[in-house]
């Protein structure tokens, strides 16, 4: 696929986190309709082209691994760079990145999310929010993004079914495989849970 775009929306922070050995966090909406797939992603394999083109949507390829996804702006996206030793295990720096969103959800009134796969954020066994990671020498770059009032039809629309899946998908479409905060009773959307979530994150960083 021709043109696909850097996503660097988050290049600053890290420099900042790799220059200082400060973690740092980001938490942001997207500004409208993009599609990103992962650092190794085939286009070909894992999105509906003729859709995306002729919708005339942007598609980036993001530094970190992982599958494609969909951003609107009733995503939630939550970006940390973390300084840490050496180069270490990524499940434990996904564990230990997945664990701050957790905590920091759970302030902010959705309690219950959990990790399964190798870095999904759920609630029971649907996917809230997918997350890569990318890790380098003495820095881990985590980004979640969390669906809390998304328009999920985009999701078909945009997506082919993934080459790989968590054994918990089951093998499940994209619509029964995902759930939104709005349609588990949560009030707020995701302007709201994008300005709770941001000091409680600050926070918890300052005492790593």
């Amino acid at each position: 696929m021709d043109g696909i775009l850097p996503y660097d929306r988050e290049d600053e922070m890290v420099d900042e986190a790799r220059a200082t050995g400060r973690a740092l966090c980001r938490v942001y909406r997207p500004e409208g309709v993009a599609v990103v797939i992962g650092r190794g992603g085939d286009a070909a394999r894992e999105l509906h082209e003729d859709a995306i083109a002729r919708d005339g949507v942007p598609v980036f390829r993001r530094p970190g691994g992982g599958g494609a996804v969909v951003l609107d702006p009733g995503n939630v996206i939550v970006a940390l760079a973390l300084p840490l030793p050496g180069l270490g295990g990524i499940p434990a720096a996904f564990r230990l990145a997945s664990d701050l969103v957790i905590a920091a959800l759970a302030d902010c009134g959705v309690p219950g999310v959990t990790q399964q796969g190798v870095s999904d954020l759920t609630l029971g066994d649907r996917k809230l929010g997918g997350s890569c990671l990318r890790r380098e020498r003495g820095l881990a770059h985590y980004t979640t993004t969390i669906l809390a009032d998304p328009d999920l039809d985009l999701l078909d629309r945009y997506l082919q079914h993934p080459p790989r899946e968590p054994e918990y998908r089951a093998g499940r479409p994209h619509r029964a495989f995902v759930t939104a905060l709005r349609d588990t009773g949560w009030a707020g959307g995701a302007p709201t849970l994008a300005a709770a979530l941001a000091p409680h994150l600050a926070k918890a960083l300052k005492n790593l």
